[in-house]
This record gives structure tokens, C-alpha cells and sequence, in this order.
């Protein structure tokens, strides 16, 4: 069935009326990718040294202290540029699949989206570079609870898509946090380091991410298989 999807997906491409336009415009978006790649890349090797040699300050600990900023701010452009898979569920309804199956490839697309998959570019080079610095098998576990955020905010983003009554109030409590942090009022990142750090040194922290990840799937798919 999945098969039978995809190649729905490549008829509809090729098929289509703008397909000379479309064409150009996926080869842009294509060397965009490529380019961000690159960068991503670049800083997941880089930032390890920069932070040793000019902070003098533990790399991973120091990324643990702003991940929640790195977090906050990747479901800020999911909510204004992620494309949801409510448009490409509704002319799949008529025909005689199932509800669930459907959903389920229309969330499964969205998982291999470029705004989940750029962010590995980062967090396994860097991750290869604590591995290669000592850091230990543990480095591989946090580095699977990091990507389990990067998944819970995709989810979570399919469920507050739209809704500006959830969103706003919640932009406005991490921009408060922030001007707090910065005016030295209040440091948030001395509640969340901790944890992130603990997805480090422990082997079970890095399971709460993937759990919220799994928990938001299943939301989100019960939602779309109501509409």
C-alpha cells in the first residue's frame, strides 16, 4: 500500500499541468537544502572546537544549556513554513483505502521532511565528534533523545497548526523567558540543562523525548483520522 501511494505521488508530479515550473522550482529547493546542509554540517564539527578553545567551556554542556532556545526556535518556523498533510489526506478519502492507513503515510511523510532531516546534519557530526573525543556510547543516547525532541516538535506542531490561541501565549512566555535570561532576572536554562545533560549521563533521560514523540503521533493521528 505504500508502495501504491508513492506512486501516486510520482504520477501526480510528473502528471501535473505546471509540472516544467514545479520542476525548477524542486531543483532551487533542492540546491537550498544543499546549501543548508552544508552549513549544518559545518557547525555540528565546528562547535565542539569553538566552544573548547574560546570558552574553554564543556562543549556538550554548553549546547545542553541552549538547546531549549534551539528547541523553541525550530517549532517557531515549523509553525510559519512546515507544509501539513491535511491537503494531501482529503483527495486520498474517496477511494477505497482506509482511513488509518492513510494518516498514518501522511504523518509518515512529514517525518522525513527536510525540517526533521536537516537537523540530523548537525547533531550527528557533532555527535561523531564527541564519540571520537571520549565522550562514550552515552553521546549516541543523547543524541537519540535530541532527535526525539526534534519529532515531538514536529507532532506537536501538526496539533497547534492553525490554532494561534496556543501558539501565541506560548511564543510569549519563551520570548518573556528569554528577556528574563538576558536582563539576568531569571535563567530557564538552569532548570532545562539539567535534564538535557541527563539524557548524557544517565540511560533512561533520553527515553522521555521519544515517549512525547510517540505520545504526539498518536494525537496527531487520531486527529486526522476524525476529520
Amino acid at each position: 500500500m505504500i508502495k501504491h501511494f508513492i506512486s501516486l505521488e510520482w504520477k501526480a508530479f510528473f502528471r501535473s499541468a505546471s509540472f516544467a515550473a514545479n520542476l525548477v522550482i524542486k531543483i532551487l529547493m533542492g540546491l537550498a537544502a544543499l546549501y543548508f546542509i552544508g552549513i549544518f554540517i559545518l557547525a555540528g564539527v565546528a562547535i565542539f572546537f569553538i566552544v573548547k578553545e574560546e570558552t574553554h567551556m564543556d562543549p556538550l554542556a554548553a549546547v545542553n544549556k541552549f538547546l531549549i532556545y534551539y528547541w523553541v526556535f525550530d517549532l517557531v518556523i515549523r509553525y510559519f513554513f512546515q507544509k501539513m498533510p491535511v491537503t494531501n489526506i482529503k483527495p486520498l478519502l474517496n477511494l477505497p483505502i482506509k482511513r488509518s492507513t492513510i494518516v498514518h503515510f501522511s504523518l509518515g511523510k512529514t517525518m522525513i521532511s527536510f525540517f526533521n532531516i536537516l537537523h540530523a546534519f548537525f547533531f550527528i557530526p557533532f555527535t561523531i565528534v564527541l564519540l571520537a573525543h571520549g565522550y562514550g556510547f552515552q553521546a549516541f543516547l543523547w543524541s537519540l533523545g535530541v532527535m526525539g525532541m526534534i519529532y515531538f516538535n514536529n507532532f506537536i506542531n501538526i496539533l497547534i497548526n492553525n490554532k494561534n490561541i496556543v501558539f501565541y501565549p506560548l511564543l510569549l512566555i519563551v520570548v518573556g523567558l528569554g528577556a528574563a535570561q538576558y536582563y539576568q532576572y531569571f535563567d530557564v536554562t538552569n532548570y532545562t540543562q539539567p535534564f538535557f545533560h541527563g539524557m548524557y549521563t544517565t540511560f533512561y533521560l533520553f527515553l522521555i523525548p521519544l515517549l512525547l514523540a510517540a505520545i504526539t503521533y498518536y494525537f496527531s493521528f487520531d486527529y486526522f483520522k476524525r476529520i
